[in-house]
């Protein structure tokens, strides 16, 4: 997709506790997985979460949209590959799949759209909006 930036891949596990009487992974548990996976691709580009939350600038989801495909069991490996996408002026789309490893299997896909607040303002600060910009012309 234009614009899209593949940016990151979060290899995890399913732990045992994650998964529902039915032997499978808790449809919420997922949120965890693609939040994680988030944090760990704002990492990867240089984005401290935490940092940012301590200088008043919050990345905040505001619409998750999830289409559950296949299911995970204990102790399954799993990748979370995750893109973002510009939206406006003022959001971000992060575009994420988690695949079940070592065969790819899709298990679900998500489309996270991504608000940025200043002090509880929505905004577009240059040292997270700069970040996104300069990675999508070096695509």
């Amino acid at each position: 997709m234009a614009g899209e930036i593949h940016q990151h891949e979060t290899e995890l596990e399913v732990r045992d506790y994650e998964c529902d009487l039915q032997g499978v992974v808790n449809n919420a548990v997922y949120l965890h997985y693609l939040e994680h996976a988030r944090h760990r691709w704002l990492e990867a580009v240089g984005l401290d979460f935490a940092a940012l939350h301590a200088r008043g600038i919050d990345l905040v989801a505001v619409r998750i949209e999830i289409d559950y495909k296949h299911p995970l069991r204990s102790h399954d490996r799993f990748v979370v590959r995750s893109s973002l996408r510009r939206e406006g002026r003022l959001r971000i789309v992060i575009d994420q799949a988690i695949d079940r490893l070592p065969d790819n299997r899709l298990v679900a896909r998500a489309k996270v759209v991504v608000a940025c607040l200043e002090q509880g303002r929505p905004s577009a600060p240059q040292e997270v909006f700069g970040v996104f910009d300069r990675l999508a012309r070096a695509e």
